[in-house]
Order: structure tokens, then sequence, then C-alpha cells
């Protein structure tokens, strides 16, 4: 195990994280706002094998399988403060600012912020991430602790696929920093480097059959859904490398191009990120210069072949292919690994490190160190507007889905012949129109903000679970039978006069043109377990 006794900056990451947690995301903490595939249920106990997340199911337990923001809130901040705590250990950083920093980074990032807005489960989404970064720190610190950690990375991606890049990312970064101590010869370097590949493929391919193994007891076969069903044909060479062009697009598209793969990179955001991309470039430079002794060609070899995997591998959600924020949470470790790389200069040791030299050397790291403290702490008060926009947005959103099921259970009530049990068959789903409150200053591209509505299978899932409307989804044939209809097609759309009638002993409500048959995907996870 880890040593038990804290340092300071221990305690400087995790309580930085913490604190900045609840003050950050106190605002969905407090409130139930369900959207996205939150609104389908409020109780769910995450059976999501059929989405390759064998593990969902076990990390929801820590919040009962219950929608309930307060606990939720609780584990979540304690995962990710834990998860902090690790990563400064696993990135030797020793300053307290620098702890802090990067506590307060992990949890304000966006993300992290789209991850709350599936409040439902992000308790267990950040118990992955922390399991990510567990692993990492047992191979590094125990010869053969690759062995149980593959087990921990294992559980990791089967809480969601996308934490895999939390693992490799952080394990490239060991490496660099590792390679940029002087004291480092070739074969320590290799022997690290060989340990974290094989705690990394053996993750995976525990992961895999552990999947396997769940879907024969279960009778299952993969969702056919954002490429989950074809996972296998992705890790091929070729589509791999097919993949890397794109993967390095995005990621400089993400940090680097307002308007670009990411809605929340406005132009003042991109050049706070040139700078700490500019700082972590120099900072390698520095260290590579100032070496006294003469770098093995070998080393630089492995300096610049991970550093030139980092970007794909923080971005592994172009792998997935799937481009939800949720799934970027990996890109948070541009930071981190800035923090880390500036401390080996500006502090080179661990009495610099804790501020407790002087001299006029140490007032010029620490102005440059001031550089750094400044543009993260403005990150983090840009981070902490996106993020809270991101709420608002999904809350004025739930309160128009609200209003418009309310309206509409009201108006089928009221229809002349209605009765209690009657079968209702809306066909359609709730128009884009819905959401929309005229701020465009909420309209932000890419935040779960939907209510998913538009889809066909969520709108009994809202009625039942959250008005407490007990009208039961009607079978597909149905569906289609009354959609293909001479009446029906004859009917004004919802909410006009005539929009909702009596037909056959049927109250029939239309919303659109004509009903949109189920996905497969739809239809699997109908019967997932």
């Amino acid at each position: 195990m880890d040593k038990i006794a804290l340092s300071e900056n221990d305690k400087s990451a995790f309580i930085s994280c913490f604190v900045a947690g609840y003050i950050v995301h106190l605002f969905v903490f407090t409130n139930i706002i369900p959207n996205s595939d939150g609104l389908s249920r409020i109780v769910d106990p995450q059976q999501m094998t059929i989405s390759g997340r064998w593990f969902l199911h076990y990390a929801t337990s820590f919040n009962g399988f219950l929608q309930a923001p307060a606990v939720i809130a609780f584990f979540s901040v304690l995962f990710m403060s834990l998860a902090a705590l690790l990563m400064v250990r696993i990135l030797g950083i020793e300053s307290r600012i620098f702890s802090a920093l990067t506590g307060i980074i992990l949890i304000v990032f966006p993300p992290a912020a789209f991850t709350y807005l599936y409040m439902f489960t992000a308790s267990a989404y950040f118990f992955g991430i922390l399991l990510a970064v567990a692993g990492v720190r047992i191979t590094q610190k125990w010869k053969y602790g690759f062995i149980p950690a593959a087990l921990i990375l294992a559980c990791s991606i089967g809480t969601y696929q996308a934490y895999l890049a939390v693992a490799g990312a952080l394990s490239l970064m060991c490496i660099v920093l590792q390679s940029l101590r002087e004291e480092e010869s070739v074969r320590s370097i290799l022997f690290s480097a060989l340990r974290h590949l094989i705690f990394l493929v053996l993750g995976l391919l525990l992961y895999l059959l552990i999947l396997r193994g769940f879907l024969w007891a279960k009778d299952l076969t993969l969702i056919d859904y954002h490429g989950i069903s074809s996972m296998g044909d992705k890790m091929k060479p070729g589509a791999l490398l097919s993949l890397l062009g794109p993967a390095y697009r995005r990621f400089f598209s993400y940090f680097f191009r307002p308007g670009g793969v990411s809605a929340f990179t406005y132009p003042f955001i991109a050049f706070l990120n040139i700078v700490v991309f500019l700082y972590a470039l120099l900072s390698i430079l520095v260290m590579l210069k100032t070496q006294k002794a003469k770098k093995h060609p070998g080393i630089y070899s492995m300096i610049a072949a991970a550093l030139l995997l980092l970007p794909p591998a923080m971005n592994l959600a172009v792998f997935m292919d799937d481009t939800k924020e949720i799934m970027r949470y990996a890109l948070v470790l541009m930071y981190v690994f800035t923090t880390a790389l500036a401390e080996r200069v500006l502090f080179p040791d661990k009495q610099m490190a804790q501020a407790k030299c002087c001299g006029e050397r140490s007032l010029l790291h620490h102005a440059a160190a001031g550089i750094l403290i400044a543009v993260f702490l403005l990150l983090d008060g840009c981070f902490f507007q996106v993020d809270n926009k991101a709420y608002t947005a999904a809350a004025t959103a739930h309160r128009a889905s609200e209003t418009f099921a309310a309206n509409l259970v009201s108006r089928v009530e009221m229809t002349p012949g209605y009765h209690s049990g009657m079968e209702v068959i809306i066909i359609g789903s709730f128009p884009n129109s819905v959401y929309y409150n005229g701020l465009d200053e909420l309209q932000l591209a890419g935040a779960p903000v939907d209510s998913v509505l538009p889809l066909n299978k969520h709108i009994y899932y809202y009625l039942n679970d959250w008005l407490n409307v007990p009208w039961q989804e009607p079978a597909e044939e149905m569906m289609k039978t009354v959609s293909d209809s001479e009446v029906f097609r004859k009917m004004p759309l919802y909410p006009d006069d005539g929009s909702v009638g009596i037909i056959d002993g049927r109250v029939i409500v239309r919303l659109a043109d004509h009903y949109t048959p189920k996905n497969e995907y739809e239809i699997q996870y109908d019967q997932r377990r």
C-alpha cells in the first residue's frame, strides 16, 4: 500500500479539490436537473453490460442507484479529491500551491460539469477516474504492481471506456518525467515504460475478457450504438493509424481554436491554453538544456515518442467514435502535466518547492511561478462560468420540458370522452423549440440540455418517472399502424385544435408528421440487464 501519512502537498491537493468541487458545482448539487438519459429514470440499477460498462452497476451502488444529488455530490467530490492526491504523488509535485492548482483544475474542468449533467451516474464515473489514477500509482510504485493495477484498470474501463485515456496519458506523463530526471538510466526508464505498457494492455484485455463473460452469462450482445459493438475492429493497427490524424487535429482544435471542437473554448480561454502549452514546452526544453550529464540518445527518443503519443492518448474519444464532452475528461491532464513540468524547472528540489529558499534565483523563479498561477486562476474563473452556464441552461431546459409535458397531459385529460386507464398514443417527440428560452447566452453547444425528449423512447419514461402519469408505452407495431392511418394524417400538429383526439377508443396525440421507428440500439436498451 501507498504510505498513509499525508504530506502538506497531499493535503493541499485533496482539500483544494474538495472545496472547489462544492463551490463550483453547488448549483447542481442542490437541485435535481434531470436531462439527457437522466430523464428516463429516477431509480436505475445501471445494468449497462450491453454498452460494455459491466462494472457500472457496482460503481453506482454508492448512492443506492438513486438520482440523489447531495449523496452523489459527496461521493463524487471525495473520489476526485482522492484522485488529486494520488496524481500529485504520481507526478512528484511537491509544491503546495501547485498541488492546490492541480486539485482545483481537476474538478472545475468543464467535462466534469458535463458529467454532473448525468447526475444519476456521476459518482460512478468519478469513481472510475479514481480507479484509473490508482492503477497508474500502483504500477509506478511497486515492481509487480501492474498485475493488481490491471484489474483495477479493467474495472475503471468497465465503468466508462473513456477512462482508459486517463490511465494511458498519466502513464506517458510518468515516462516523460522520469526520462527528464538526470539520474535515470536508459535501462530503468525502459523497465518503467514496459511495466506501464503491460499495465495498460493487460487492463484492456482483462476488461474485454470480463465483458465477454458477462455477455455470455446474461445471454446478451453489445449494443449497436456509437460503434460499441465493433470495438474489436477499431483496435486493429490499420484502424488505429487511420484515426491518429483526427486525434491530433481534435486535440489542438479543442484547446486552441475558438468555436472548434469545444463549444466553451472562447478566444480568451484559447489564449490562456496557448500560454499553458508554451509553458510546458519551454519547461521541457529548459530541463533538457540544463542537464549536467549528457543524456543517452535513447532517452531523447523515449521523451519524444511519449510526447508525441500524449495528444491521441488524452483524446481517445476519437477512437471511440464519440465526441461528447463527458468522454474528453482526460484532456484535463494537459494542465496537470504543465504544473508538474513547471515545478521541476522552478523548484528543482524539495526545499525550493516548499518555498524555504531565498536569493535572486529564487525570486526569479517565484516570478515565473506567479505567471503560471495567474493563468491557472484565470482558467479556473472561466471554467466556473462555463460550468454554471451549462447548469443554468440545463435547468431552464428541464423546466421547459416539464411545462410542455404538463400542458400535454392536461390537454389529453380534458379531451371529451377521456377516462382513466385509456390508452394514450403519442406520435412524434417533443420538438427542439420546447427547450429554447430565447437567451443566446445560455445556448452552449455540446451541453446535454435537450432533455433527449426528442428521442421516442424517453417520452413515456419521462411521463411515468417524473410526472407520475401512468400511461404505458404502446407496442412498436401499434405506433406504426396509427402513424400510417388516414385519420392520423388528417390531424393537425400539436398544439393546434384537433391535434389530440379519441380514435377507436384510444387517445391519439400528433406531435410530428409521422412516427419514427426506434433504432436497433433503442430496442436493445429497453431489454438491457
